[in-house]
């Protein structure tokens, strides 16, 4: 792409080139479509939007919710084509769009699926919402795919500049939205250290993860118990602040149905990638939350293997080996509900 254009038309024909819900297909080549330099500037323009944006957004409904991601863009245009897409022509005059982070590792795309949420949320930016997810983070992308990527389709030099460009502008993402103050949303949970949503209002950006401490693994990170008789944090169980919402969506685990609800119906868990890391065969969705703040989940099935299968062609299968790797020797968390194998919970494979 041109670097002489000026930036609002440049980011405009980023979103031409990548916006694509119906019939959207995996480059032949690739070699990204964007240089460093141009990907530089989407983030410096995306960047002065989040700095200019409280840690913790404030959203009216009705609003769109999307979990998980995982650099899986195939689903994102699927969704995108069955539900209404982020451009005039689509709904964005009527609805906003909220994504809870993991944008990108672990899908073959990371790079077309960031990209095209940060040129969205420059032309849109009172309407398109990111928040940070904990792969947005450099020693959690190092190793899951993003890195690896960015290196493959861009070059060593270029790509570990481009991802180093990338993840210093995750710092200054937004960490937890609330809307109408009624439904709070974060990519993890809560946990011991949050009883207020002052408490993260008064984090500072930017933000890395060993600067936010406590209360970044918190929300980036925490997930739900098991089955609701298990004693813990429930919904207005620790007085005023942020545990007395009426509802909180989170997304950050694979639960089979896409959506999966806990705590009597007040905290829903959210993932928009299927067939996560192409093992798994889970249903992906969204959530559609009206002015009246009801909830309705909206969901895309698992493409047949046909589709999704890297053996479908042997330029593809070469191309994919590298991911195959990543997702072999870091294999994902079981989704919920599934009986866990035997392994080191320690171990960054349960990440």
């Amino acid at each position: 792409m041109s670097n002489d254009l000026s930036p609002n038309v440049f980011n405009l024909q980023v979103v031409a080139h990548l916006l694509k819900p119906r019939g959207w297909k995996p480059p032949v080549r690739r070699q990204f479509f964007l240089d460093c330099n141009e990907i530089s500037e989407l983030c410096d323009s995306a960047e002065r939007i989040f700095t200019s944006e409280p840690i913790v957004l404030q959203i009216k409904a009705p609003v769109k919710i999307f979990g998980d991601l995982h650099g899986q863009f195939g689903d994102l245009m699927r969704l995108f084509d069955e539900y209404g897409a982020p451009s005039t022509a689509g709904d964005i005059s009527y609805i906003d769009y909220l994504f809870l982070g993991d944008y990108v590792d672990r899908g073959q795309h990371s790079l077309e699926t960031i990209i095209l949420l940060l040129a969205l949320k420059i032309a849109y930016p009172h309407n398109i919402h990111l928040i940070r997810g904990n792969h947005e983070a450099t020693y959690i992308n190092a190793l899951f795919g993003f890195r690896t990527e960015c290196i493959e389709r861009m070059g060593e030099q270029d790509g570990i500049w481009a991802w180093h460009r990338i993840n210093r502008l995750f710092n200054w993402l937004p960490l937890a939205a609330l809307m109408e103050k009624k439904v709070i949303c974060m990519h993890g949970g809560i946990g011991h250290s949050i009883n207020h949503v002052e408490q993260i209002e008064n984090l500072q950006r930017p933000i890395t993860m060993e600067t936010g401490a406590i209360v970044l693994m918190d929300l980036l990170w925490y997930d739900p118990t098991e089955n609701d008789s298990v004693e813990g944090l429930r919904p207005n169980a620790r007085g005023p602040g942020l545990v007395t919402f009426g509802l909180i969506v989170r997304a950050h685990e694979c639960v089979m149905d896409g959506f999966e609800r806990f705590a009597q119906g007040h905290l829903i868990t959210l993932f928009s990638a299927t067939n996560y890391c192409g093992t798994t065969n889970n249903t992906g969705a969204i959530l559609v939350l009206g002015r009246d703040l009801v909830v309705v989940p909206k969901l895309i099935h698992p493409l047949p293997p046909t589709f999704h299968s890297p053996e479908t062609s042997l330029e593809r299968h070469i191309e994919d080996t590298w991911m195959q790797e990543i997702n072999a020797n870091r294999p994902a968390t079981p989704t919920r509900g599934r009986p866990q194998v035997a392994n080191d919970q320690g171990s960054l494979a349960w990440i």
